[in-house]
C-alpha cells in the first residue's frame, strides 16, 4: 500500500452500503471493504428492514462496522442517510451485490492527496455475473469530458467512484426523487463546480444480473434519462437518450419470441447506434468534428484549450474558431500539425454549464467507422486568476 503522509495525517474513508433482503450478495461486499489495506475507513451499512439473513449476517461482524435495519424511503434516500452520518472526508457508496478491488481505497487516497481540487474521481471496473464471476470489463469507461457525460453517456462505473464530503454536501447530496439516473445526476452536479479525475486502476466489480433496476427499468428508465437530459442539457432528445432509447426497444422487441424479427430488430438497431455514434460531435478518443462541441462549468470564468492538429488543408493552415451563445470567444490559425491552445473568457449567464463550438475550416473521413473528423481536443481547463488574462484571438 502506499499512502502520502503519515498515519496522523491519513484521511477518514468513509463507504456507505444501502441494502434490503441481498443477503446472499452481502457477505462479499461487506468483506471488499473490511478487506481493504487502507487503515482508516469507517463502513456503514444502511439496511432498510430485510426479512432475509440480512441481520444475522452484519451482526456476524461486531464492532467491525456500523449498521442499522430500518424502514427507508428507497435506496437514494439509504444512501443520504448514511453519508449525512459519515465523518470521513471522502466517501463512497458500495450497492450490496458490488465489491471493491483489493487496494482501491489506498489508490483513491493517494490520488486525492495529489490531486486536491478533485470534486469526482472514478477508476476501471469489470462486470459479475449473478454467480460472482468476472464476465469482462466496463466496455463504456472514457477518459473524462464533460461534454460527453451530459450529452451522450454515463461512463463512470457507480462503485468505482469517490468524492469529498463538502462537495457532496455542497450539491445537496442525491436527488431522492430519481429512481435510475440519480449517481448520473450526481457526477454531473459535481462536474459543474468541481475538476473530475480519471484514475486508471481497477477499483471495483458491478454486479450485472436480469433483476437489477437497470435491467427491469424499461421505458420507465428511459423517461427519467429524458427530463434528467433536459435538466442538464436544455435537450430532451440528446445522442445518449436516442442510445439508451435504442438499447433498451431492441431488448424489448428481441425478447417477443420472434427468432425472424430478432436478426432485423438486432441490424437495425445496431446500424442506427452507429450512424448516431458516428455523428457526434466530440468522440471518446477526443476527436472533433467539423463543428465540434465541448462543455465547461460557467464557473470557471476563463478556460484553455488545447487542440491537436493532425492533418492541414492544401496549402494553407487550419482556423479554427471556438464560439458559444452568439458570440465568437477565439480564432486562431493552426500553421502546421500538432498541439495549439486557445484561451477563453466564458459569457455570463444563469445556466451552470457553458457549450463551446469548435468550428474548423477542414475536415477528412476516417475507416472503418466514417466519421468526419478535424481537430484532436488534448485537454480543456480552468484558467487560474493567476494566469494570463489575454484571449487568443489570431484572427
Amino acid at each position: 500500500m502506499t499512502v502520502v503522509g503519515s498515519a496522523r495525517t491519513w484521511p477518514l474513508v468513509t463507504i456507505v452500503t444501502p441494502s434490503l433482503n441481498q443477503g446472499r450478495y452481502l457477505p462479499a461486499a461487506i468483506d471488499s471493504v473490511l478487506g481493504q489495506d487502507y487503515p482508516r475507513i469507517e463502513y456503514l451499512v444502511v439496511d432498510g428492514g430485510s426479512r432475509d439473513d440480512t441481520l444475522d449476517i452484519l451482526a456476524s461482524y461486531g464492532d467491525r462496522l456500523t449498521w442499522v435495519s430500518e424502514p427507508d424511503e428507497g435506496q437514494t434516500h439509504a444512501i443520504n442517510k448514511g453519508f449525512r452520518q459519515a465523518r470521513g472526508s471522502i466517501l463512497g457508496w458500495l450497492n450490496s451485490d458490488d465489491t471493491y478491488a483489493p487496494g482501491a481505497i489506498a489508490k483513491v487516497v493517494e490520488a486525492f492527496e495529489s490531486h486536491p481540487r478533485i470534486g469526482l474521481l472514478y477508476g476501471n471496473g469489470s462486470i459479475l455475473d449473478e454467480a460472482g464471476d468476472v464476465v469482462g470489463g466496463f466496455d463504456a469507461i472514457e477518459p473524462f469530458s464533460l461534454w460527453r457525460l451530459v450529452h451522450v453517456l454515463d461512463y463512470v462505473l457507480q462503485p468505482a467512484a469517490f468524492f469529498p464530503r463538502d462537495a457532496v454536501l455542497q450539491v445537496d447530496l442525491l436527488d431522492e426523487r430519481l429512481e435510475f439516473g440519480f449517481d448520473w445526476d450526481l457526477w454531473i452536479r459535481l462536474a459543474a463546480r468541481h475538476d473530475v479525475f480519471y484514475l486508471e486502476e481497477q477499483l471495483a466489480f458491478s454486479r450485472v444480473y436480469a433483476t437489477t433496476k437497470t435491467s427491469t427499468g424499461g421505458w420507465r428508465r428511459i423517461r427519467e434519462l429524458r427530463r434528467l437530459a433536459s435538466k442538464h442539457s436544455g435537450r430532451f432528445w440528446t445522442p445518449g437518450v436516442q442510445l439508451y432509447g435504442l438499447d433498451t426497444l431492441g431488448e424489448r422487441l428481441g425478447g417477443c419470441g420472434w427468432s425472424g424479427s430478432r436478426r432485423t430488430v438486432r441490424f437495425a438497431q445496431g446500424w442506427l447506434m452507429r450512424r448516431i455514434t458516428a455523428r457526434l460531435p466530440l468522440h471518446a478518443d477526443g476527436w472533433l468534428g467539423p463543428r465540434g462541441k465541448l462543455l465547461v462549468p460557467r464557473c470557471w470564468q476563463r478556460a484553455e484549450v488545447v487542440l491537436e492538429a493532425h492533418r492541414l488543408p492544401p496549402g494553407k493552415g487550419l482556423t479554427v474558431e471556438i464560439t458559444a451563445e452568439g458570440r465568437r470567444l477565439a480564432r486562431t490559425v493552426a500553421g502546421r500539425p500538432g498541439p495549439f491552445c486557445m484561451r477563453l473568457e466564458l459569457p455570463d449567464g444563469n445556466r451552470p454549464f457553458v457549450e463551446l463550438e469548435v468550428n474548423s475550416d477542414f475536415s477528412f473521413r476516417v475507416a472503418p467507422d466514417r466519421r468526419r473528423l478535424s481537430v484532436r481536443c488534448v485537454q480543456v481547463s480552468a484558467v487560474s486568476s493567476a494566469a494570463e488574462d489575454n484571449v487568443t484571438d489570431s484572427s
